[in-house]
């Protein structure tokens, strides 16, 4: 059986490059998304190939070794001693033919909606042109009108407080639907807390007596950034879409050569994926699932 330990932040150094070099992926291949779910332990290889177990209940899977699939039978024998089901997920579709070349009939791939990447352009969330996207500029120009003293600022150390307090609020007012937000509350806290160590970045929306919305990501690849997470009060009309738009342009004045926001998965929420689909994303970055045949 292989030996998995906690990622922790020392293991940036080996991490982040290999993540980096995973150009066409998914957010799953973002050091900072491997660690601050702390629900994901890392083995090296003899050849220094990070191999990635997650558990989140009710599975434990693989992330797929993209930079060496001939490793694929090492992770199905390690799923086999630890008494579990082989799941494989973060494949691109070439990458599934290329399995099923060297493999055939071995093993059966699922296409997963939930966890599919919402990509867009940079222009397109700074901009917002196009009939499709009108009602957004049209819930900014409201806001606009209504707060003319608003500001966006760079996320910085000294307002993760005020944020941290707000995130609290946040969840308070979102006790009822029956959403569990627990994993993404220890995730958004370990954010909080290694914030500098993991290169993240954001912004806070305030108006002109208090804060309203932030967001924070890191750049994950040096023409894309993943957007982890966004919070905004949902009484103020035009918070969400002014913090989304500002901070792209925030970040497309910061890196010219930045193209794309991953604004990530769905999570199957029915609420987020209609907020989702509404900005009409460039791309639906389907990620695969593998798991043996039989």
């Amino acid at each position: 059986m292989l030996y998995f330990h906690p990622i922790t932040l020392s293991d940036r150094p080996m991490l982040e490059p290999w993540c980096e070099r995973a150009a066409g992926h998914g957010s799953e291949y973002s050091f900072a998304n491997l660690y601050f779910w702390g629900r994901q332990a890392v083995c090296y290889t003899d050849g220094g190939v990070p191999l990635i177990l997650s558990h989140f209940p009710p599975h434990t899977s693989y992330l797929f070794p993209y930079s060496a699939p001939e490793l694929l039978p090492l992770l199905r024998q390690d799923a086999a001693e630890r008494g579990i089901a082989l799941r494989v997920f973060g494949l691109l579709p070439d990458e599934a033919a290329e399995v099923e070349r060297r493999w055939p009939g071995q093993y059966r791939f699922h296409s997963v909606r939930d966890s599919a990447d919402y990509v867009y352009t940079v222009e397109c969330l700074a901009e917002l042109h196009g009939k499709h996207l009108q009602a957004k500029r049209n819930h900014c120009n409201r806001f606009e009108e209504e707060f003319p003293g608003y500001r966006v600022e760079p996320l910085t150390p000294e307002l993760l407080p005020a944020c941290r307090a707000f995130t609290e609020q946040w969840y308070a007012a979102h006790t009822e639907d029956g959403t569990d937000f627990s994993g993404e509350r220890t995730a958004i806290a370990r954010a909080f807390d290694s914030f500098d160590a993991l290169g993240m970045e954001g912004a806070a929306l305030f108006t002109p007596d208090r804060l309203v919305a932030f967001t924070m990501g890191n750049r994950i690849r040096p023409t894309v950034f993943d957007v982890n997470f966004e919070k905004a009060d949902a009484t103020v009309n035009g918070a969400y879409a002014i913090i989304n738009r500002d901070f792209a342009r925030m970040l497309r004045a910061r890196y010219p050569e930045l193209e794309l926001l991953n604004r990530e998965d769905d999570m199957g929420l029915e609420g987020l994926r209609r907020a989702k689909e509404s900005y009409v994303p460039d791309l639906l970055l389907d990620k695969l699932l593998l798991e043996a045949a039989q």
